[in-house]
């Protein structure tokens, strides 16, 4: 009996070994999904740019469409007011060209407001594509990394489970059972009993399954968390 027992302690502490190794592998995942985020970010961004820019090219171009419109009137005024006689209608052709003439200068200046938004409108795009593709740089190189280190760890668990395997065909079939169902509540499936408690769930063993324990001759439970019980000379074993 006390030979299965150890035999238990020795595959929870292969069992605990791949345990770590395999959350060693699921932290990598939080480093790659926050290098991710950022270039989910960062291409959102950049659509958000391309479609301001895209907004004010429409904006420039109607705005340049209504500037050429008004320098065309203007010239037809010019032109028109060479060939008047009549005061009335002179001042009238005069009074409209000195209007559009008015036009014209406040809509070139939106117009060259438009045209410094778009020029600072391309600079953040140019800014943000150059942070992506860095950052697209560090999750390459970073899947690289972690695949490397993944790859070894996977070689570790291989050699674990091979160890596991070959442990548990020395152990009792009756007693693997429950010591796997056990192991699905609790990683220490197997703990140790001292001074008559339960060091899993820290609660007084009752006296008689305390006596039993100590003489070594049944795998017993704990009647409160149903962990294995072993004693402590047993674990140093």
């Amino acid at each position: 009996m006390e030979k299965q027992m150890q035999l238990l302690r020795e595959l929870q502490e292969i069992d605990a070994g791949l345990d770590q190794i395999r959350d060693t592998q699921q932290s990598f995942a939080p480093g790659l999904d926050n290098i991710k985020e950022d270039i989910s970010l960062l291409e959102a961004a950049g659509q958000e740019y391309q479609q301001e820019l895209a907004a004010k090219e429409v904006e420039r171009r109607d705005l340049r469409d209504v500037v050429e419109r008004l320098k065309g009137l203007i010239a037809q005024s010019k032109e028109k007011i060479t060939q008047i006689s009549n005061n009335k209608e002179y001042f009238a052709v005069l009074k409209e060209l000195e209007h559009n003439q008015k036009l014209v200068e406040k809509q070139e200046v939106e117009l060259q407001g438009l045209i410094e938004e778009i020029d600072s409108i391309k600079e953040q795009i140019a800014d943000n594509d150059k942070e992506l593709e860095a950052k697209q740089a560090e999750l390459a190189a970073k899947e690289k990394e972690v695949a490397s280190q993944i790859a070894a760890l996977e070689r570790k668990i291989k050699a674990g489970e091979k160890g596991r395997t070959s442990k548990t065909k020395e152990i009792n079939e009756v007693f693997l059972r429950r010591y796997q169902r056990i192991r699905k509540r609790f990683k220490d499936a197997v703990v140790v009993a001292e001074n008559g408690t339960c060091r899993g769930c820290n609660v007084n063993v009752p006296p008689q399954v305390y006596n039993n324990l100590l003489k070594g001759q049944e795998l017993l439970s704990c009647p409160n968390c149903q962990r294995i019980m072993v004693t402590s000379n047993e674990s140093d074993k």
